[in-house]
């Protein structure tokens, strides 16, 4: 889906919604036009932020024998993810996308055959935290963008303070402001959403997961890809957390998307297991090993802060994930 050059004028404001109150806005046209379709169940975080999850299906159809999907993203750096999936349940409530055109999908198939929930900001204090609707590396570097993330490290200026699942502010030297990447829990503590099981996104999922007991888990998130030609690639959970019998269905699913890029003329590398190690690798064995053991759960990277990469193209690249993984559940 090519979203056209003017898309990187103030026109883009009307397609690449990423912000908390733009979200607000959509569910409550989603609400008016969408009859039974439409289920939401949310969070709230202790700044006050709601963390949703949108359910679409058709609720005259039994939930029995449907393929059951989440799609979501945890990370306020990250603004492209909410972008796309805005733009997919746009298409699945109204049967147009955000620019008025036909959805790219069967949406009364779909909707018979399938449960789908959305949570496109799981971490809407951070996004309101965020200085920039997107980033397409004109106004940092990514450096500085990491410093956004998580925090200009307060001894070393200039340098990201060390990323962490969790800290108080009474126990660390903590950066002013505290990075975008961690939501407030308490007065004093912050997590990184993904990491911890302490987080909206995490709590939220949980439940849902008891809900609806999904088969899949399309987890979307953005990275540099610093000095390197790939826009987009598959990242696969750590070969220790899932038995063979979740990884060859989840090689496919991610070599189908991966096929999808490139079609669409992006640079995609092959998919490839989390590189994690250590302490990073530790805090998703702790918050997500036992449900990784129940579902397929694959990662999208789409390349974030680059010229080679504007937003359109971010949030492309992001709605093929969705698009493609959605025809593979209702083919």
């Amino acid at each position: 889906m090519r979203l056209g050059k003017r898309k990187q004028t103030r026109e883009a404001e009307l397609t690449f919604l990423s912000k908390p109150a733009q979200l607000e806005k959509k569910i409550a046209e989603w609400k008016e036009r969408a009859g039974g379709k439409l289920s939401i169940d949310y969070e709230t975080s202790y700044t006050g932020h709601r963390v949703y999850a949108l359910t679409i299906t058709d609720s005259a159809v039994p939930d029995d024998g449907k393929e059951k999907l989440y799609v979501a993203q945890p990370h306020a750096h990250e603004p492209a993810t909410t972008a796309a999936m805005i733009d997919v349940i746009e298409q699945l409530i109204t049967g147009k996308d955000l620019e008025g055109r036909p959805a790219r999908l069967d949406v009364e198939k779909v909707l018979a055959k399938t449960v789908l929930s959305f949570n496109p900001i799981g971490n809407p204090g951070g996004v309101e935290r965020s200085p920039q609707p997107y980033w397409d590396g004109s106004k940092v570097s990514n450096e500085r963008f990491w410093c956004i993330m998580f925090g200009e490290d307060p001894d070393k200026p200039g340098y990201r303070w060390p990323r962490v699942d969790r800290f108080d502010t009474r126990e660390v030297r903590a950066p002013e402001p505290i990075g975008i990447a961690y939501e407030q829990i308490d007065a004093h503590t912050y997590v990184e959403p993904n990491r911890s099981p302490l987080s909206s996104y995490s709590k939220l999922f949980r439940r849902m997961f008891a809900k609806y007991g999904y088969r899949h888990w399309l987890d979307l998130h953005q990275t540099e890809f610093a000095n390197s030609p790939t826009q987009c690639q598959i990242l696969l959970p750590l070969p220790d957390l899932q038995p063979e019998s979740l990884k060859s269905a989840q090689r496919d699913w991610a070599q189908q998307i991966t096929e999808a890029w490139r079609a669409a003329g992006f640079v995609a590398a092959e998919a490839a297991p989390s590189g994690y190690t250590g302490a990073q690798a530790d805090y998703f064995r702790r918050t997500w090993g036992d449900v990784y053991l129940l579902l397929h759960k694959i990662v999208v990277e789409v390349k974030n802060n680059a010229a080679d990469t504007p937003p359109e193209r971010q949030m492309e690249a992001e709605m093929i994930a969705i698009l493609t993984t959605i025809g593979r559940i209702c083919p």
